[in-house]
């Protein structure tokens, strides 16, 4: 897979600009990007601009539309939206696959495909809090899918303008656990973008990594307003904070996950990352619906199934429920 490679980004949200920039940069010249509204117009007339560790850019995506079935076949597709959207898309997703194409979510917490390992669709178990209609399991283009887990804080400071403070990291791996050649050749179209890329054999237990970031961290911003560096070094928020860590390891640990990163090593981490708010904090500051399904619920019912008890966990999600269910009242 070259430069020259049709690429779709679906979300033009701060990841998806941030990625598309990148992959732009490097000289992939065929970036296209899907937004809706507001941010489709201000993006179809100015571009992106990105402010980052390296410095600050302008790039004009190959094309912005408004609906991914406005595009040819495409060569890879990352969906960049939030998992809630998923439904709406998968529809359209067919229009735009030819038999080689990847689909790569960028999304963050449990998956829905989390139990799939090249099983009919119809056999995969199902996880109830993010496909109670087994819609998704039954009617997204699996065989195209490649899992990935992304370490990259960006923040939009308004439609089509990013900013980062922070190194990037994606990691890609196969539902299946192999390494396999469309892999390979996904790294290729990376070389040069400044994201570091990894791919593992063990996709769900970078997965799992990933999830005990975000639910040690995003529900706590939106109850006590805090950025990463206090979440995972104040006082006051470090021992809840480890007591969410320790909690979602031992779900992990019931599927076979192995974290490799310390508990304490993961807090240092945390706290390393600044006087960044997380994207959950922004979508309560907006009134927007929080992305709790895949980030919270998704792990309690999992623990549910071992007999997991994750009571901080509990009261900090319903902490954070309630917060949201009231700013969302009219």
């Amino acid at each position: 897979m070259q430069k020259n490679a049709k690429i779709a980004i679906l979300g033009a949200g701060a990841i998806g600009c941030t990625l598309a920039a990148r992959l732009i940069l490097s000289g992939c010249d065929c970036v296209s990007l899907i937004a809706r509204g507001e941010n489709f117009q201000v993006l179809s007339k100015q571009g992106i601009y990105l402010k980052d560790l390296t410095g600050e850019y302008h790039v004009q995506p190959y094309q912005v539309v408004e609906d991914l079935t406005q595009l040819d076949k495409q060569d890879i597709v990352f969906i960049a939206t939030k998992s809630n959207a998923l439904p709406q898309i998968v529809q359209s997703l067919q229009h735009v696959l030819h038999a080689e194409s990847l689909v790569i979510p960028l999304m963050n917490g449990i998956p829905f495909w989390y139990f799939y390992q090249q099983e009919a669709q119809q056999d995969i178990p199902v996880v109830k809090c993010l496909d109670a209609d087994q819609q998704l399991i039954q009617q997204f283009p699996l065989v195209h899918l490649i899992g990935a887990v992304v370490f990259i804080t960006a923040e939009l400071r308004s439609y089509g303008k990013v900013e980062s403070n922070n190194p990037y990291l994606l990691i890609l791996g196969e539902p299946t656990h192999q390494i396999t050649s469309r892999l390979t050749a996904v790294k290729k179209i990376f070389v040069d973008t400044e994201i570091e890329l990894r791919i593992t054999e063990h996709i769900r237990d970078q997965i799992w990594t990933k999830v005990i970031a975000n639910l040690s961290s995003n529900p706590l911003s939106v109850v006590a307003g805090a950025t990463l560096k206090d979440i995972y070094s104040h006082p006051y928020l470090r021992e809840i904070t480890l007591q969410i860590t320790q909690e979602v390891r031992q779900v992990a640990a019931s599927y076979g996950a192995r974290i490799s990163i310390d508990p304490m090593t993961f807090l240092q981490l945390g706290a390393d990352m600044g006087e960044i708010h997380t994207s959950m904090w922004y979508d309560y500051q907006k009134k927007q619906p929080l992305e709790m399904a895949g980030i919270a619920e998704a792990v309690l019912e999992l623990a549910e199934r071992f007999n997991c008890p994750m009571p901080v966990t509990k009261h900090i999600c319903n902490l954070t429920h309630y917060l949201s269910q009231q700013s969302l009242q009219p």
